[in-house]
């Protein structure tokens, strides 16, 4: 874009967090954590008890291989949130000393906020999740 028509360059809108950034980091943990217990335990009660009576299963074939595909897809959509997060914290950070002005406008509050919370909130899932998995890897699926 040219200086003529712009002198004053892009909005400072363009440059700052996208709200579905921040959206997508805060609330990817704890949507991935309920459909990992979710899927883990209509998983399970689907494969202990497909009749009117409960199936034993051992602790490998293919309900432990999809448990462990829920629990990792899960792990890595956790840590990916956060990293967002970071990555928008960080960017909004940047954004707040960059400018001479030291104003704080309405926006950047908002966008740190939300970041953090990103943060927090996916290393308290990342830790349920693991523990999920732990949990999936030591207890047997189907006593029966």
């Amino acid at each position: 874009m040219s200086q003529v028509l712009d002198p004053v360059g892009a909005a400072p809108e363009t440059r700052s967090v996208k709200f579905l950034t921040l959206l997508f980091g805060a609330c990817a943990a704890p949507i991935v954590w309920l459909g990992q217990v979710i899927l883990g335990y209509g998983v399970t009660a689907y494969a202990c008890f497909p009749g009117d009576h409960p199936q034993a299963l051992t602790g490998s074939g293919p309900l432990f291989s999809a448990l462990m595909v829920f629990n990792i897809v899960a792990l890595i959509v956790c840590a990916a949130g956060g990293l967002v997060s970071w990555h928008a914290w960080r960017r909004s950070a940047d954004d707040k000393t960059r400018g001479h002005r030291h104003v704080l406008h309405t926006g950047e509050s908002r966008n740190r906020f939300l970041a953090l919370w990103g943060i927090m909130s996916s290393l308290w899932f990342f830790a349920a999740i693991l523990f999920n998995v732990i949990a999936s890897v030591t207890v047997p699926p189907c006593l029966g």
